[in-house]
């Protein structure tokens, strides 16, 4: 019995043993494979949780570029504030902490305390203010708000040139303009910095955090003038708000070389506070909006059929005493007109006339000379949102057709188009790229992209042009439509616009909607300046010149008297003058073996290095367009030298 009572207890501790084994190697599997699964499985996403426990990203973001005008006057700029932020584990009253808080951030208390109570271990309270030492000193007594100091994009002439510079976003990213289309530049370069956290979750900064500050942006230097900008602007605003119109735009251009002087369009806006305005107010207009030209386009037509020696400048047309009927339309004129000569039809800006004209050249070379002078396609200016306007296809050219483009009707152009057009005829015959910036420079002032004045094509020959600015100034003498975009310091070339706005829903024309214009160039004989006017919707009087004329007026006046361009007085000695056979009939001062010693000389075919020198030996200034061999220049060979001012000479 004993032994099989101790035979039976001897198998019960075995059993207990190998139960007991079994648990431990239960226990071990699980330990073993929890260890596998953490330091393997897991491995990754632990780690990560780990280093987002213990260690804290920034994005450190360089200082964003300033931009300037032409004379280096600040357009925009950036300034060090404060940003106010919350690390909502740390706060152990939401409550209390936004009652504190709220009349120093100028903030509702029911909107801090929900972000403060927000699962979020980090979360703004407010960026980007400006704040008191005391109001400084009040926050950071409060236990899990902090301050850091970022940049905010400050502009300190406010709505000053806004629809052409543009704004940046929270984060000093562009949005708009000039500050969006050269963001790259002016951003600059951003780096991520990883620093440990203490217990307390403090950063801990080590000795080379300010070694990984990155380059600061670039500075952006612009062709815009400041003060003609702001005069263009007062002008434009003046029109806008004396006719009750619905907005407006105005250009100046250098019409020489291409560059911008002033981009003004109404209505506009602060970029300080952009927020409170709407997309309405941001537009560029002189960019981004259309608009059918009307009458100004005959400047277009004229030139075109002058160089295609379809018509001269004395050719009479009947002009139908005011109704002229072309297939199922009848067109009319503001005055019953008889016969015109091309000039007149351009000085009293007759529809008839001009339809007339554009039967005459035809329509395949209508259609090339508007191509030629750029319509129906972007300029390439340097500035986002650009609208390349429509001209329709030659293929689906009728008579009528024909006869409506020619005095602006059934095309669509922006404002920058027509300027930049007009300035060939200004400059001589020469199509030049328009630009805005001259140039980008590093922190250091090294120059990184730098813009010259660039020839897109040859529209119309110098002879010409020439023809069209005598024209264009009788248009501005007594009995033209732009009496009131002259005045007695220069001759002013130009011409007057009223065009009805399209009717898109219900096809047509509106009956009382108007965009009235008038673009010219001044002086007339050696142009500094082109300008270019229109005001959308004006309400009651509303024609070109009546409207828009006084504002070219004002513009051109305040800036030739700003850029110190006075009335040329005669020269203090008589030259007599011989024929110059090389000039083919231009007058040159006699006893010159070539022009004379106080005559311009005839450049062409020499290079620009053979130009300089020649200038240098003279004694006169030159303004170099293009690059190559001479093609032309403006005073023709033989002419007078100008009293003021250089000889621009044209390279291709």
């Amino acid at each position: 019995m004993r032994r099989r009572g101790t035979k039976s207890s001897s198998e019960n501790l075995n059993r207990r043993i190998y139960w007991v084994l079994g648990l431990f190697f239960v226990c071990f599997s699980a330990i073993i494979f929890r260890a596998f699964q953490l330091q393997v499985m897991d491995a990754r996403d632990l780690k990560a949780r780990a280093m987002r426990q213990h260690k804290r990203t920034f994005n450190v973001q360089s200082k964003r570029g300033d931009i300037y005008d032409r004379n280096l006057k600040e357009l925009a700029v950036s300034i060090e504030v404060d940003s106010v932020y919350a690390q909502a584990g740390k706060i152990d009253s939401p409550g209390e902490a936004a009652r504190t808080l709220a009349p120093v951030l100028s903030m509702n208390r029911r909107e801090l305390e929900k972000k403060i109570s927000s699962a979020a271990n980090f979360v703004w309270l407010k960026r980007q203010v400006d704040l008191k030492d005391e109001e400084r000193k009040a926050l950071s007594g409060i236990e899990g708000v902090g301050i850091t100091r970022e940049s905010r994009r400050y502009y300190p002439n406010r709505q000053l040139a806004a629809n052409l510079i543009g704004f940046t976003g929270l984060d000093a990213n562009g949005l708009e303009g000039i500050e969006l289309h050269y963001d790259g530049f002016l951003r600059g370069a951003s780096h991520k910095f990883v620093g440990e956290k203490d217990a307390r979750g403090r950063l801990m900064v080590f000795e080379d955090f300010d070694k990984t500050v990155p380059m600061e942006g670039m500075e952006v230097g612009l062709t815009i003038d400041k003060t003609i900008q702001y005069v263009a602007e007062k002008a434009l605003m003046k029109a806008v708000e004396s006719s009750g119109a619905k907005g407006g735009e105005a250009l100046v251009m250098n019409p020489m070389t291409g560059e911008v002087l002033a981009m003004a369009s109404m209505p506009t806006f602060d970029p300080n506070d952009f927020s409170s305005t709407t997309p309405r107010h941001w537009r560029n207009r002189a960019v981004t909006d259309v608009f059918e030209p009307g009458s100004v386009f005959k400047l277009f037509l004229i030139s075109a059929a002058l160089e295609e020696n379809a018509v001269k400048t004395h050719d009479g047309f009947f002009c139908e005493n005011g109704s002229y009927g072309v297939a199922d339309r009848v067109f009319h004129d503001h005055d019953k007109y008889g016969w015109l000569t091309v000039s007149q039809i351009l000085k009293y800006s007759s529809n008839i006339g001009s339809a007339k004209i554009a039967d005459r050249l035809g329509k395949d070379q209508l259609y090339r000379y508007l191509k030629a002078f750029g319509f129906g396609e972007k300029t390439g200016i340097d500035l986002p949102g650009e609208s390349a306007g429509s001209l329709r296809p030659l293929k689906n050219w009728s008579d009528v057709t024909l006869a409506t483009v020619s005095f602006g009707q059934g095309v669509s152009v922006t404002g920058l188009q027509l300027i930049t057009a007009l300035s060939a005829v200004a400059n001589g015959g020469f199509l030049m790229k328009p630009y805005v910036v001259r140039s980008v420079r590093d922190a250091n002032g090294n120059v990184v992209s730098e813009t010259d004045p660039t020839i897109v094509r040859r529209v119309v020959s110098e002879e010409t042009a020439r023809k069209m600015t005598d024209m264009l100034i009788s248009v501005t003498h007594e009995g033209g439509t732009g009496v009131k975009a002259s005045f007695e310091e220069f001759e002013v070339a130009g011409k007057t616009g009223t065009a009805q706005k399209p009717d898109f829903k219900r096809g047509g024309y509106m009956k009382d909607e108007f965009v009235a214009s008038f673009f010219g160039f001044v002086p007339a004989r050696s142009p500094r300046l082109a300008i270019f006017v229109a005001i959308d919707e004006p309400r009651g009087e509303h024609y070109g010149g009546t409207v828009a004329g006084p504002v070219f007026r004002e513009i051109a006046e305040k800036s030739l008297s700003y850029m110190g361009v006075f009335r040329e007085r005669p020269a203090s000695r008589e030259l007599k003058f011989t024929e110059a056979k090389a000039s083919k009939g231009a007058l040159a001062p006699a006893g010159d073996s070539e022009f004379g010693p106080a005559a311009v000389p005839d450049f062409t075919g020499k290079t620009v290095r053979s130009v300089l020198r020649m200038a240098k030996g003279r004694s006169f200034d030159v303004n170099v367009m293009g690059s190559g061999k001479a093609v032309s220049q403006k005073p023709a060979p033989g002419r007078a030298l100008p009293t003021k001012g250089p000889v621009v000479v044209f390279f291709q």
